[in-house]
């Protein structure tokens, strides 16, 4: 505005010099008058002529080729400047509109709001209808497809009734200009606000079609209730599309955006009912309808209150918090359809249960082909509890020992019928510190690993990683998808047993990928995602681990025949628990789809005790049972050049032997298949005969197989000679040795020929005390001694 006045000042002035006369020039008048002024007085002259020169330099220019040219001049100006004048960058993009998530069928799940609009839905032209374009242009510019932006027959009458009234009535704004407006968010008037409408729209016409301009006009005009756009309107104020609109609907969204507040339908329906009866006089007169139509159009439309829909609330927050910038309409993996299945059944799981120390529950089902989460829920209760225990990191429990085990099998270091030793002091040389127990507080010795993964035993597992290496581990579960929120160095080795957290969602698609045959994809919620595939194991060695997990014989020592996890279908399942009973897990697949399922409470409260197999496994088993309905079990294992099935010795895992009470086929990488048979496992008389590593074990009462060691009869706790030192900061109870020997029976001790009386669960410990000591171990046919020194060490 201030370039313009400028420009139009300056061209008044150059026509005065070009067109006055010679003696009003000044070219021949007195130079030494001039002269005489002093320069205080020609500043002050300059000064009241700069002052006044715009109210000045029009009046003064008489003569009629100087105001043509200034005409022309400004003429050509405004022209320069409105093709210079750029569209406004908001009508450069078209509106985004309502993030609206459709499940994977096509279904509405929610429409989320943005800062913008509750709801905004742009939609082409022809899809309002054949009544809302028309009406919003007669009730707003009718003289719409005849001016280029400005209406100037409007604008003039406009004045005059400013004039008249002595305020502003009205703009006579086009629909050009208020679709301008709206672009630049302007809603103080000016006249400068007005004449750069007035250019922008005059520009627009020049670009956009008439077409366009009425239709961004309509997607972005304001209806009320953060309403955005007929669409939007016709949706919660009617229940329906714009193209299903009556006459009557139309007539009455058409007169909204002229006081979107004022004639709010649910906060103020009397006044919206008004606008609607002067609408339809206005068209009535105008000739738009008849007076028969008016007459039977009197009665305003019904008005409803249509809420969007929100389904899946977890799943949403999930979609929105991993996809921040979505925008439009956007199709999601969810099926709305499993979704309420697996909801009832999670309420009716915790309903049946009924129990104050287990509150909560999650579930994630991941299609196994795609990756595609088809249900996900994430509390018992969303208006309740906004937590997604989805995808929140939890203690994993002993969900990871699959993986464990997968690489051990993959790397050739252990079969599925690999003795492993499930023993008190298995791991000691490789943990000093760490001390893992099974939850049953029970040892069942040396077990094949297919029993070890099955029943879920901790000591085997971290036997296992062991050999592995807990760093490369480690790191290999990670490529599977597991992203913990720690590091290998404040987990330990104990990250295998549930020290580690982990999403259940992240769960639920690392099984999807052993439910693929080994190959690597993370869950994706949009349907547009693209997840890249990474083979982390073989198909062979992953189908082995999938056939441990369907085995319910396999798992009968700790879960029983009849436990939730069995399925007469081939099924895999794997259930974990954390330590303090604070998180409850079970997960397994189908041949379509991985069920992972978690409960606890959100607090960390523990569960007096409660095992999965309680808490998880019959929500899980329920949702299984219903995908079976439609899905296949897990194929069997087949046999091919690099997968072979042999008959194992059921107690050694080696080829039978005529001392072998049952035998049973197994899987095996081929090459690694045992080549030899079990007889040097077992004595004459059939007694198993386990290596050395066993015989604390082997004088147990976990011993129930009767089991004896090669060696012959010694002490090996304490060793031979062994001196030690009392401390004394540290507490009597605390400075104990452990007394062990190798033996096929009871034993009974002796420290300088007193007896040493056995702990509840039959271990010896012997408190340590300054001096020399004879310890003697007695068994019914052989005995062992052996001496040791203890030192008191001074503070």
């Amino acid at each position: 505005m201030r370039s313009i006045r400028r420009l139009i000042l300056g061209t008044a002035r150059v026509s005065r010099v070009w067109f006055r006369r010679p003696a009003e020039t000044g070219f021949h008048s007195n130079v030494s008058q001039s002269t005489k002024s002093s320069a205080e007085e020609k500043f002050a002259i300059a000064r009241r002529a700069r002052q006044h020169a715009w109210t000045r330099a029009l009046p003064r220019v008489s003569h009629p080729r100087c105001l043509l040219v200034s005409i022309l001049v400004v003429v050509v100006v405004v022209i320069a400047f409105a093709w210079w004048l750029p569209i406004p960058h908001e009508l450069q993009k078209s509106p985004s509109g309502t993030l609206t998530l459709l499940d994977c069928r096509g279904r509405e799940i929610a429409e989320l709001a943005s800062p913008e609009a509750r709801t905004q839905f742009p939609v082409a032209l022809e899809q309002m209808g054949p009544w809302v374009p028309r009406v919003t242009v007669v009730l707003e510019d009718r003289r719409f497809y005849e001016h280029r932006g400005v209406d100037w027959r409007a604008t003039v009458a406009a004045c005059a009734r400013n004039l008249r009234s002595r305020q502003i009535l009205s703009g006579a704004s086009t629909i050009t200009q208020q679709l301008v407006k709206l672009a630049c968010n302007r809603d103080r008037r000016s006249w400068r606000g007005k004449l750069y409408e007035a250019i922008v729209a005059w520009k627009l016409e020049r670009r956009w079609s008439k077409q366009r301009i009425l239709s961004e006009y309509l997607n972005r005009s304001s209806y009320g209730n953060r309403r955005l756009g007929p669409e939007a309107a016709a949706r919660a104020y009617f229940g329906k599309p714009a193209r299903d609109l009556t006459l009557s609907e139309a007539i009455f969204l058409a007169g909204l955006p002229q006081a979107p507040t004022r004639f709010n339908p649910w906060r103020h329906p009397e006044e919206a009912n008004r606008k609607y009866t002067r609408s339809l006089a206005r068209l009535a007169d105008l000739g738009v309808i008849t007076g028969d139509q008016q007459s039977l159009l009197s009665e305003p439309p019904k008005i409803l209150r249509s809420d969007p829909p929100r389904f899946a609330s977890h799943f949403v927050d999930a979609v929105v918090a991993q996809n921040p910038g979505l925008r439009g309409t956007v199709r999601t993996t969810l099926d709305l359809d499993l979704q309420s299945t697996v909801e009832s059944l999670a309420r009716s799981h915790l309903s049946a249960i009924n129990r104050h120390d287990i509150t909560q529950a999650a579930v994630v089902v991941v299609e196994n082909a795609t990756g595609a989460i088809r249900a996900m829920i994430g509390s018992d209760n969303y208006a309740v509890s906004q937590i997604n225990g989805a995808t929140q990191p939890r203690s994993c429990g002993s969900t990871l020992k699959p993986f464990v085990y997968l690489e051990a099998i993959d790397k050739r270091l252990f079969t599925a019928a690999s003795l492993l030793p499930d023993t008190p002091d298995a791991i000691r040389n490789e943990y000093a510190d760490y001390d893992p127990q099974n939850y049953s507080h029970h040892y069942f010795g040396p077990v094949r690993l297919r029993e070890a993964l099955a029943c879920s035993l901790n000591v085997p597992a971290v036997f296992v990683l062991s050999q592995l290496g807990a760093r490369p581990t480690f790191y290999q579960l990670q490529k599977w998808g597991f992203n913990f929120p720690q590091g290998l160095d404040e987990y330990g080795a104990g990250f295998v047993l549930g020290n580690a957290e982990t999403r259940l969602v992240d769960l639920a698609g690392a099984y999807a990928g052993l439910a693929r045959g080994g190959i690597a994809m993370r869950a994706k919620f949009l349907a547009s995602e693209h997840r890249p595939l990474t083979r982390i194991a073989s198909r062979e060695a992953t189908a082995i681990i999938t056939d441990v997990l369907c085995d319910n014989d396999a798992r009968q020592k700790s879960f029983g025949l009849r436990s939730p996890l069995a399925f007469e279908e081939h099924v895999a399942a794997k259930t974990g628990t954390s330590s303090g009973f604070r998180d409850t897990w079970t997960v397994g697949f189908d041949k379509e789809h991985t069920v992972a399922v978690w409960a606890g409470n959100f607090d960390g409260r523990p569960m007096r005790d409660t095992f999965a197999v309680r808490a998880a496994t019959p929500l899980w088993a329920a949702i299984m049972q219903e995908l079976l309905r439609r899905d296949h079990p897990v194929d069997p294992a087949t046999e091919n050049d690099k997968l072979i099935r042999r008959e194992i010795c059921k107690t050694t895992g080696l080829l039978p032997s005529r001392f072998s009470n049952a035998s049973m086929p197994e899987l095996f990488l081929a090459g690694t298949e045992p080549n030899e048979d079990s007889a040097h496992y077992f004595a004459n008389d059939g007694t198993l005969i386990l290596p050395d590593a066993y015989a604390r074990w082997c004088a147990t009462r976990d011993n129930k197989i009767g089991a004896h060691v090669q060696s012959d009869f010694r002490i090996t706790s304490p060793p031979p000679n062994a001196r030690y030192q009392i401390d004394p900061v540290l507490p009597a109870s605390q400075q104990m040795v452990e007394l062990t020997a190798v033996s096929g029976g009871d034993v009974e001790w002796f420290v300088n020929g007193a007896p040493v009386a056995p702990e509840r669960d039959g271990r010896f410990f012997w408190q340590l005390a300054a001096g020399e000591w004879n310890v003697r171990a007695v068994s019914r046919e052989n005995f062992a001694e052996q001496k040791i020194v203890v030192e008191s060490m001074s503070n």
